[in-house]
This record gives C-alpha cells, sequence and structure tokens, in this order.
C-alpha cells in the first residue's frame, strides 16, 4: 500500500465528476485507486473496457474490501448493495484512512 500522493477527494465533487462526465471520470478515479492498492492501472483500465465493465465489478468490490480493511473493519454482506455507488465508499475509507478529522 503506497502512502505518498494519497488522493483526497469531496464526495459530492466526486459524485458531480462522474455524473457530469457520464463515468469518463471512473477511469481517471480507478487509475488513481488502483496505484493505492499497488495494482496496475493501466491493466485494470483495459480490463474494463475488454470485459465491457464486467471487471469493474470485481475491481470495486476488491477495492471496497481492501479499503474496508484500511480502517481495521471487515466487508459486510450487504455492502454488495452498495456496489452503484462503490466508488464513494472506496472514497471515504480512504479519505477516513489517510485524512482523519477532515
Amino acid at each position: 500500500m503506497k502512502v505518498e500522493n494519497v488522493p483526497e477527494n469531496n464526495l459530492i465533487v466526486l459524485f458531480l465528476l462522474m455524473a457530469l462526465t457520464l463515468g469518463l471520470y471512473y477511469f481517471w478515479w480507478l487509475a488513481r485507486m488502483s496505484r493505492i492498492f499497488d495494482d496496475k492501472p493501466v491493466s485494470n483500465i483495459l480490463l474494463v473496457f475488454f470485459t465491457f465493465g464486467l471487471w469493474s465489478v470485481y475491481i470495486n468490490m476488491r477495492y471496497m474490501q481492501k479499503s474496508e480493511e484500511l480502517n481495521g473493519r471487515d466487508l459486510k454482506w450487504y455492502m454488495i448493495l452498495f456496489l452503484p455507488i462503490s466508488f464513494l465508499v472506496v472514497q471515504q475509507n480512504v479519505n477516513e484512512r489517510y485524512y482523519p478529522g477532515r
């Protein structure tokens, strides 16, 4: 897990960027999160394209699990219901871990 250059995003701004760019901002966000979780950003983005988005379901669940573990929690079974907004959950957990009290 890389600690330097951990991006902090306001959740409202993140949601608006996803909505206004029709999801294109997701690829930028995915690249940034991939670096935090020691994955290869280019591989993740290409896999999302070549699997027609199926890889994003897997990678979002994996990042939700890893981000919960960052804060000492386990991923609960009902978190699957939050999959459409998993980018917000992951970002909140990253913000909570690296920017406490903000």
